[in-house]
């Protein structure tokens, strides 16, 4: 059995959002909008107004915390209790997460609106469920995708670059991730289909994630950012849109739930752990050391994460590695569609070389910059090959 899950309508344009009454009056008229602060104080000059034209009667509820069960109990409690008949989720991606989950158990339809392109959040119908204290609890499949998407090009390009490079970063994942797993799942068509969409994501960022993220531009009107945008929040939620049910190795996303476990990484976006573990799956691969070198290159590019400290561990980093690989928890018999081992010694061990090689790639750059170049990059290279 083959399911398919992608919103109804998609839109992204620059000020999407003046317009944006009349779409979401189509879908209800007593709304609960749920956003996350800053995220409200960007829409709500173009949003609110839009409603109040069409004379869709809203109430706004701020989101701080974490995406828990009891959130979503508490949020859909509130859904019940104003009798609202559409829910708006608007901000990032655990905003959007636990609006979605809310209108899903509160059998509402629910529109998202992302404020920033971090995460294919707006798009797929998923909720990435945590503790109280931020630590990874799982995730909450969904029967459906948003009924609307409203992405608005101009408040996309005009937040913090941080915030698109961990959704490239998220986004680069994604063919890495699932090619990995053909060499022992060849026959899945689902399979098969997300790593073609993964691949049209990978080949826009290789062309133009660059460009886009070092831009001045704040108007979203290019057509490389906005490509960019899609690949992060179509393409992106497109590869988990349609699924057979079959198994498949996340070891990137695994290790992001694993390094939430560890309280120096909260500071840190989903898309910059996430594209440390990529950097530690190339390891386990046996990737060659040019190619090692090149991925570091661009995760530096956009200040991802290419060491332990930048992920915020500090201290112990044999004991905090061996920790990570111990909390990798990959779906049972998915290791087996792979070609290399992920034993815990082999992942602790893929970590600290990572480490290494992102230590020794900074520590070049930074001699570089002094008129040491050569000698810098050759240094990199050497350790990216032990």
């Amino acid at each position: 059995m083959i399911t398919v899950k992608a919103p109804a309508v998609y839109v992204h344009e620059a000020n999407i959002l003046e317009q944006s009454g009349s779409r979401i009056a189509q879908l209800g008229q007593h709304v609960l909008i749920i956003a996350g602060e800053s995220a409200l104080k960007t829409v709500q000059p173009n949003l609110l107004p839009s409603l109040e034209e069409h004379q869709v009667k809203f109430h706004v509820q701020l989101f701080r915390g974490e995406v828990t069960t009891g959130q979503i109990d508490a949020f859909t409690q509130q859904a019940f209790d104003l009798d609202v008949d559409l829910i708006i989720g608007v901000g990032g991606g655990k905003v959007l997460d636990l609006s979605k989950a809310v209108a899903e158990q509160s059998g509402l339809p629910i529109v998202t609106v992302p404020t920033i392109a971090a995460t294919c959040a707006a798009w797929s119908a998923l909720t990435v469920l945590y503790d109280d204290q931020g630590q990874s609890a799982g995730y909450r499949p969904l029967r459906r995708s948003p009924d609307l998407v409203l992405a608005d090009a101009h408040i996309l390009a005009s937040a913090p670059r941080r915030y698109l490079a961990a959704g490239i970063g998220d986004t680069l994942v994604k063919w890495h991730e699932f090619a990995v797993n053909l060499s022992g799942n060849a026959t899945s068509l689902t399979l098969r289909n997300s790593v073609s969409t993964a691949k049209l994501a990978l080949d826009i960022l290789e062309a133009h994630a660059i460009d886009v993220y070092e831009s001045p531009d704040t108007t979203g009107s290019t057509p490389q950012f906005r490509d960019v945008a899609d690949a992060i929040i179509v393409l992106a939620g497109l590869v988990g849109s349609i699924s057979d049910g079959s198994l498949h190795a996340a070891i990137a996303h695994g290790l992001h739930d694993s390094l939430t476990k560890l309280p120096e990484t909260h500071a840190l976006l989903h898309g910059e752990k996430v594209a440390f573990g990529l950097f530690t799956q190339w390891i386990l691969e046996g990737k060659a050391g040019d190619e090692l070198h090149e991925l570091t290159t661009l995760l530096h590019k956009l200040n991802l994460p290419i060491t332990l400290a930048q992920l915020g561990i500090q201290q112990q980093p044999q004991e905090a590695a061996a920790r990570i690989a111990a909390g990798l928890q990959l779906r049972e018999g998915s290791a087996a569609h792979l070609s290399f081992g992920v034993s815990t010694a082999q992942v602790t061990e893929a970590i600290l070389q990572a480490d290494r090689i992102g230590r020794a790639f900074i520590a070049s750059s930074k001699l570089s910059e002094s008129g040491i170049s050569s000698e810098s990059i050759s240094q990199t290279k050497e350790v990216s090959s032990l």
